[in-house]
């Protein structure tokens, strides 16, 4: 009898784990189907499967795996027109949204240094909607409120002189939105070549930090004193792996219409294969001959004159607003210099090998620095400076350039590999202390090699301003997208030049021209003289010193255009003095644009000087209204009053990846610096994704990605363990019966 009743009551027992299992069974079928159907092909987050993608996107990865994030894709076309060394260029951005959520578009992207944004129109069907010049509090103010409304409305905003934001907001599912940006800027001459740049690859900033130094995080808060916007200009980047898509890489293409005012001789892209039909009126088209290219790569034109047909002096004049504005870019004899004797000099090379100076650009970096250490004079003095987030020096000052310590010095640089942080502050100062002592008999020139990948400009500018004394900084740009605001300005502060070495195969030319304007006098003292009562202001002011091959270039706003000036200057203890009728200047318009984009460049500078920071503020200001300039200070905005989004649709913000520079070797940074990504998520999202590594996940060692190990649901870890307990189950009870 006890025998029986314990097998009764095994028997009951078994059976109530199989209805148990059975039960959780049934729950997680129900539980895994009423998930597969009631998940969207684009979930409320914006995240979506590759499987879900019909057409080409660009997609952001998450910590979910498998599982992406659509960004806008942009495509953008640009338009120059060129005539003499003016440049009046149209930028046309295509913003399409290829997910099923309304989006607002973020689009971080270079722009000349010196470029003057003075319009923007925004097409919505075969509407064009003129945007409008407000101070930048204001024109945000109004985007938001246009955005919050479910207008479509546009933004663009400068970060730095060479880098904007544009803002396109509620493009909804599926739909394109067009932004169309003009700017004025001019043309560079340098030893009888012209030089038209456009800049299409983003260097990624360092934001030096608080704490621990690193490279920018790209997570969207950064806190960083030195640089209080770094999250405004550090935009996701693109990866490789983050490209499954083949072909979307922001494809840009460029027409060029070129009108230089004088018979062309060759006329070359630099880094870009293009054709070149030229007309019979002496003009040429410039296109790119493969189509549309990646945003990874400055775009250089370079031009030339035929045989003698170059002209010593060149003067364009518009009437703007009552007044007249002259542009003159005048050319002096380079043989004056020729016969002048050789200073001996005491010149300190520093060098960049940071992270991102890793693969092509380190290569250029050293073979450049190797070649001027071999140019050096047996009477010259020198000494070597590298950093990333560390430094050193190879002498402990500078010593002789004699056969030996140059020995040592191309041995140190030879072994130079390019890793850690771009700690850019410390080598600066340290290349600006001055130790001689043999008065300034001996010329001192700092020389520069970096790609000027760092986002705290302003800290560097002031230490130039305050250090320089009576050295000279000659900055080289390195790389296929070095950061020009950063060189120019760096260079027109410690008095020097500024030359940029875009591809290996230039080292020799580039650095051949940089110490050609080294080892020749320098023009000083230049001034322009009008005649009396004609001249309101010229910009810039003063006048720079000029080196070897340099033209003077300067804009001028007069009240009484007539008569004749003069610009004079020092070079090689004689004196140079040109006179031009104003009656010569063709007209041509832009050029009020360029004087007002060299006036806010000056009144910027000015704060090296101690000028105030609300007397600073205040003009730059003024004068960007005035002449609808975007500036760090005003913004354009343009909003189509028509309400497109339903106010009670959610809006997501997706910002626009922008591709690595090319010729970035990226994993060498990724695996020197504490690089994360941000998709510019919705918040909860983002809290979500930044949440760190929850338990069972691990970070993934290529990317450096916080990954689940596996992509399976938690659904199905449901249903196998369910299934699990079925099976025990039905064991127990066989097993009892067999019992």
């Amino acid at each position: 009898m006890p025998h029986s009743r314990h097998h009764t009551e095994s028997g009951f027992t078994s059976w109530i784990a199989i209805l148990f299992a059975a039960a959780i069974l049934a729950g997680s079928f129900f539980l895994f189907a009423e998930a597969q159907a009631s998940e969207p092909s684009d979930t409320p987050d914006g995240l979506v499967r590759l499987s879900e993608i019909e057409d080409g996107a660009l997609l952001l990865r998450t910590m979910e795996a498998g599982r992406y994030i659509p960004a806008p894709l942009v495509a953008t076309s640009v338009e120059i027109d060129i005539a003499g060394p003016v440049v009046r260029a149209t930028v046309t951005q295509r913003f399409e949204n290829p997910s099923q959520a309304w989006v607002e578009g973020i689009y971080v992207f270079p722009l000349p240094d010196s470029s003057g944004v003075d319009r923007l129109r925004m097409m919505i069907g075969d509407r064009f909607i003129e945007g409008q010049i407000h101070e930048r509090v204001e024109a945000r103010r109004i985007y938001e409120e246009a955005r919050d409304a479910g207008q479509r409305a546009s933004l663009i905003e400068q970060e730095r002189p060479n880098m904007f934001t544009t803002s396109v907001a509620n493009i909804g599912p599926g739909e394109t939105i067009i932004v169309q940006i003009e700017y004025q800027d001019v043309a560079r001459m340098r030893d009888g070549r012209f030089e038209m740049r456009f800049p299409m690859g983003l260097t990624p900033r360092y934001i030096p930090q608080d704490g621990p130094l690193q490279l920018a995080n790209f997570d969207g808060n950064l806190n960083s004193t030195a640089v209080p916007d770094a999250h405004r200009i550090t935009p996701p980047l693109m990866l490789p792996d983050d490209e499954p898509m083949a072909g979307l890489r922001l494809p840009v293409d460029i027409e060029i219409r070129l009108d230089a005012g004088f018979a062309l001789g060759n006329v070359a892209s630099l880094y870009h294969a293009t054709t070149v039909d030229r007309s019979r009126d002496g003009a040429a088209i410039v296109r790119l001959a493969d189509g549309p290219v990646p945003a990874n790569r400055d775009f250089v034109l370079t031009w030339t004159a035929a045989e003698r047909a170059m002209p010593q002096a060149a003067l364009f004049t518009e009437e703007w607003d009552g007044a007249t504005y002259l542009l003159a870019q005048i050319i002096p004899p380079a043989e004056l210099g020729d016969t002048a004797p050789r200073r001996d000099r005491e010149t300190i090379f520093v060098i960049d090998n940071s992270g991102s100076m890793a693969g092509e650009s380190m290569r250029q970096a050293r073979d450049a620095l190797v070649l001027a250490l071999d140019r050096l004079s047996a009477t010259d003095r020198f000494n070597v400076i590298r950093f990333d987030d560390t430094m050193e020096t190879v002498f402990s000052e500078a010593v002789d350039a004699t056969p030996d310590n140059v020995r040592v010095a191309r041995r140190f640089v030879s072994g130079l590999q390019a890793d850690g942080g771009t700690e850019m502050l410390p080598a600066l100062r340290a290349a600006l202390i001055d130790h001689r002592d043999d008065g300034p008999e001996r010329v001192r020139q700092i020389v520069f090699l970096t790609d000027g990948a760092i986002g705290n400009e302003t800290q560097l500018f002031d230490a130039i301003a305050r250090g320089l004394g009576q050295s000279r900084l000659f900055t080289v740009g390195i790389g296929s997208a070095p950061n020009t605001h950063f060189m120019t300005r760096a260079a027109r502060v410690g008095r020097g030049s500024f030359t940029h070495i875009g591809d290996v195969n230039e080292v020799t030319s580039r650095m051949g021209e940089l110490f050609e304007a080294l080892e020749r006098p320098v023009m000083t003292d230049l001034d322009a003289l009008f005649p009396s009562g004609s001249l309101a202001e010229i910009w810039p002011a003063p006048l720079p010193d000029l080196y070897y091959g340099e033209p003077v270039l300067l804009t001028a706003r007069l009240d009484r255009p007539g008569g004749t000036f003069t610009v004079e200057g020092r070079l090689a203890g004689s004196q140079w003095t040109q006179t031009l009728p104003l009656s010569d200047a063709r007209p041509a318009s832009g050029v009020a644009a360029l004087w007002a984009r060299n006036r806010i460049t000056g009144i910027e500078e000015s704060r090296f000087q101690g000028v105030p920071s609300v007397d600073i503020d205040r003009a730059v200001l003024q004068t960007a209204l005035d002449f609808s300039l975007v500036s760090r200070l005003t913004s354009l905005v343009a909003v189509d009053v028509t309400p497109a989004r339903d106010v009670s649709d959610p809006l997501a913000r997706r910002e626009v990846p922008n591709m690595i520079p090319d010729g970035w070797d990226f994993r060498t940074v990724m695996e020197t610096e504490p690089v994360e990504r941000h998709a510019a998520l919705d918040p909860d999202v983002l809290e979500r994704i930044q949440a760190g590594t929850p338990p069972g996940q691990s970070v993934d060692e290529e990317d450096g990605l916080p990954l689940p190990q596996t992509a399976t649901l938690s659904q199905l870890l449901m249903l196998a363990g369910a299934l699990l307990m079925l099976f025990a189950g039905l064991g127990l009870v066989a097993g009892r019966r067999l019992a």
